[in-house]
């Protein structure tokens, strides 16, 4: 059982036009694996949604 404290972090909440279903945001990993290995990194940040975060950003694009 979590503590009422952290109660706020579990709720959505509206940026701008979207609703993220959480607070968590995963920050940027920048692996480099976008050029190299597209797949391991769409395949990773699957992994990263699936698992929970709110907000998972998608680091450096070329």
């Amino acid at each position: 059982m979590r503590d009422n404290r952290y109660d706020l972090l579990f709720e959505p909440v509206q940026i701008g036009p979207v609703t993220a279903k959480n607070r968590f945001y995963q920050v940027p990993h920048c692996t480099g694996l976008g050029r190299l290995r597209p797949r391991m990194l769409a395949a990773l940040r699957g992994m990263k949604a699936e698992g929970g975060w709110g907000v998972v950003c998608t680091e450096w694009c070329s």
